[in-house]
């Protein structure tokens, strides 16, 4: 009993290893030859795998190029996760959420550009966002389904770094839903924009930048606002 568990979980192992394996050569050679260039062949090539395996994991390129996006959100599930569960203070986790977020937006930076510039993907993706109601599939209404939990699981993750702050008296008493998705605003408007600003923020830079402006806002501390009744 004890060894037949102990293969499923090795098993395991390798169908999760072989399919990270996989999705970092799909990103490398999408950064490498552009999106619309990529086949399933330049991906196997690049992991060192049989196509057979390659089609074994993913069904086609369309389901690879999902499967990299889902893969993000996990990543960022995970490292949200580990932060909030970690030791120290409230305040610490928020900054190194931040932080976190900022760095691992900057690594994908390139593989993501390349997935925008496609107009077939962009156009899926714009009706996952926006316009659900035209998805017909059924494999398509249910990795949206999955992509909202994946989401869910991040922002859960903030909302309990926030909960905390409040509990210990680190941060004032907030809508935590609402705090949660203004932080979400301003990370992810940050990073479009990013590039805009001269001279270009480093990690630290911006880290420090957002998260004082997050945990303290821009009014002095003390000053009576004006039209404000007390």
């Amino acid at each position: 009993m004890v060894k037949k568990a102990l293969q499923q979980e090795r098993e395991e192992w390798r169908r999760r290893e072989y399919r990270r394996l996989i999705l970092k050569a799909a990103e490398r050679v999408i950064v490498s030859k552009g999106l619309g260039a990529t086949t399933m062949d330049d991906v196997a090539r690049e992991a060192e795998f049989s196509k057979a395996t390659l089609y074994h994991y993913f069904a086609g390129k369309s389901g690879l190029l999902l499967e990299i996006l889902a893969n993000f959100f996990d990543e960022i599930a995970q490292g949200f996760q580990e932060i909030s569960l970690a030791s120290g203070s409230a305040r610490e986790k928020m900054k190194e959420g931040i932080r976190f977020y900022l760095e691992y937006n900057e690594q994908k930076e390139n593989v993501a550009r390349m997935l925008m510039l496609d107009r077939e993907f962009r156009k899926k993706m714009s009706i996952f966002v926006a316009d659900e109601r035209r998805l017909t599939s059924d494999a398509d209404l249910k990795f949206l389904d999955e992509m909202k939990l994946r989401r869910k699981g991040i922002l859960d993750s903030v909302a309990r770094i926030i909960e905390e702050g409040i509990g210990s008296g680190e941060f004032r008493k907030v809508d935590v839903a609402g705090a949660v998705t203004v932080l979400e605003a301003t990370l992810q408007g940050y990073c479009h924009l990013r590039s805009w600003h001269d001279p270009a923020y480093t990690i630290r830079e911006a880290t420090d930048f957002i998260s004082d402006f997050i945990l303290r806002g821009i009014e002095t501390a003390g000053t009576e606002r004006k039209g404000v009744s007390r």
